[in-house]
This record gives C-alpha cells, sequence and structure tokens, in this order.
C-alpha cells in the first residue's frame, strides 16, 4: 500500500476519518469513484485502479452490515485477553462464540502483547462482567480481565417494519444493489432507496471491512496527550509528517466524544518498520505528547448470530 493508495483507503470512509464498530473500521458504501477522485486528485478511472490493488491485496474484500446495539437496548462492552501461547487462539476463538452477547473478536499485537480483543453486548455492567468472567476461564493466563465500555453513538429513531425487514436482508448481502433490495424484500425501488439511506443516515446500521479483509500492514497508533489543548497542534504535526496518515474521528475509538479530546488517533503503513519506528521517536518527542500506542491487527472474527437472530425476531414481530 503506497501513499496513494491509503489516500484512496482513506476516502472510502465518512469525511475521511476512521471510525470503528467492534474493531472495524466503518466505511459508507454511497461513496462514488467519482467522489474520492475529486478528494485524491486522480482520475476516477486512477481511483477504480486502486480499488482494484486494495481488494487484491485484501484490504477490500467484502463488506458487513452491523447494526446499532442501541436498536435492541444493549451496550458494548470490550474485555481484553491475554494470550500466553500462540496455539491458543484457534481453540479460544471457537469457545468465545459459545459465549451470549460475543459479537466480534480481533486478535492483535498491542505494544508486544498479545491479546484477543472481545466485543461483547450486554444491557448493564452487571451482565457484561459477569460473561466477562466467563471469558477470563478461556485462556492459561487466569486471573481477572480487564473490561471497559465502548461508546458507540446512539441511532437517531426507531426502525420500522419495512426497515427491519431490509435490514435483515442486508446482514446477509452487504454490496446488494437497490434493485436486488427491492427485488428481495417485494417493494419498489423508491422505498427501497428511501430505507437504506435511513438506515445509514439515522446510525441504526454501519457497513465495515468484513471477516476476509484485513488492515494489515497498517498499524493503529493512538498518541496519548497531555491535555486536550494540543489537540490541535499536534494533528498539525502529523499532517506534514513524511508517513501517511489516517486520522480517527474523535469518536472513533469507541471513547465519547468528551473523553476524546486528549487523544490523537490514525492508521499508518506498517510494512517498513524502520520507517515506522522513525516516525513513532519524532512523535513521541513532539510537545504535548505524553505517550504513543501502537496496535497491530492480527486477524479478526465476526459472531453474527445474536444480531442475526434479534432481527429476525423483529422482522416477524412486524408481521
Amino acid at each position: 500500500m503506497d501513499p496513494l493508495d491509503l489516500a484512496v483507503y482513506r476516502y472510502l470512509a465518512p469525511g475521511g476519518e476512521a471510525r470503528f464498530w467492534a474493531g472495524r473500521r466503518i466505511v459508507d458504501p454511497r461513496i462514488t469513484s467519482r467522489e474520492i477522485a475529486g478528494r485524491v486528485g486522480i482520475s476516477e478511472s486512477g481511483v477504480r485502479h486502486r480499488l482494484r490493488r486494495l481488494t487484491e491485496g485484501g484490504f477490500l474484500r467484502d463488506r458487513a452490515v452491523l447494526p446499532n446495539p442501541a436498536l435492541f437496548g444493549q451496550n458494548v462492552f470490550v474485555v481484553d485477553l491475554r494470550i500466553l501461547q500462540s496455539r491458543e487462539v484457534d481453540r479460544i476463538l471457537r469457545d468465545l462464540s459459545l459465549i451470549e452477547g460475543v459479537v466480534f473478536t480481533r486478535d492483535v499485537l498491542d505494544e508486544n502483547e498479545r491479546k484477543i480483543q472481545v466485543y461483547l453486548v450486554a444491557e448493564s455492567e452487571t451482565v457484561a462482567a459477569r460473561r466477562a468472567a466467563l471469558i477470563g476461564r478461556l485462556s492459561a493466563s487466569g486471573g481477572p480481565v480487564r473490561t471497559r465500555s465502548y461508546y458507540v453513538p446512539p441511532s437517531g429513531r426507531d426502525l420500522t417494519s419495512l426497515e427491519w425487514r431490509v435490514l435483515l436482508f442486508l446482514r446477509h448481502n452487504a454490496d446488494a444493489s437497490l434493485a436486488d433490495i427491492g427485488e428481495a424484500v417485494k417493494i419498489s425501488l423508491k422505498s427501497a432507496s428511501r430505507c437504506y439511506h435511513h438506515l445509514i443516515d439515522s446510525r441504526a446500521a454501519w457497513w465495515t471491512h468484513g471477516p476476509t479483509s484485513e488492515e494489515f500492514p497498517l498499524a493503529l497508533v493512538r498518541v496519548d496527550l497531555e491535555e486536550g489543548a494540543h489537540r490541535d497542534s499536534v494533528a498539525g504535526w502529523l499532517s506534514t509528517a513524511e508517513l501517511a496518515w489516517v486520522p480517527v474521528a474523535s469518536d472513533g475509538l469507541g471513547l465519547p466524544p468528551e473523553s476524546a479530546t486528549t487523544v490523537v488517533a490514525g492508521l499508518v503503513p506498517a510494512d517498513v518498520p524502520t520507517a515506522l519506528e522513525r516516525f513513532l521517536r519524532r512523535l513521541a518527542s513532539v510537545e504535548g505528547v505524553r505517550s504513543v500506542h501502537r496496535t497491530f491487527g492480527l486477524g479478526s472474527t465476526l459472531h453474527p448470530q445474536w444480531f442475526t437472530d434479534r432481527i429476525a425476531r423483529r422482522v416477524l414481530a412486524g408481521r
């Protein structure tokens, strides 16, 4: 992935800022090659060529549609599960799929410590703590696991029975066209378009990179600042740094906007380790930076059944 690839990749997201839902980067399925070309400054055919390269490289192989847990009265929590031995990973991932509320897992190298980040939904912190205790028993590391809340922006509206049907179809057909939606759900093209745009604009659902797409070799770099007043100056330094940078939105790391004012984060290429280390050393010395933290994604798994079952129940209830 060269800087131009990264620029095209960046503008697949709303506003060119990275946001994440349960560890996956959110994309806007309505963004066109023409719009990206205008942002990046190359031709539409050049954008399409770059998108093909990114697909062949594994960055854009598929997409998934993930609903907002607020639709079901649920909150999102993250459990960090330490991995002591690599051979544990496959077994743990299989076992995690059996725990109620687990919707997504990421295998990461987090500042030289390997861990599985488990994203789960629960109606309360008490329920999340019980599920976290079960998760903690899966690793040979033993001991209590760390659980933290993961902020997800609320949805702006409830869904109609027709929108639930469209959402259920899109769960299995994330790249479906409006014509595909209309034919499958037995509605007009106009109704399909209205439902599709409402799901996106109301944040009832997000389109993300699917389970066969990976952001390796990109590293997620988080910069903790001494105080929020340094945010603009550090972000300005990053915009002129020699290493390409995809900025993360203020609420893009699962932190409430008011808590995220002291954090700057972005995705950077990690396939040239010496360049990355040099960049991180310079970043750590910038005025106002307290610490720099990086995470490398090694793999991920979607656990879709929890959401699929509950969407299906809403569809049945609306008939």
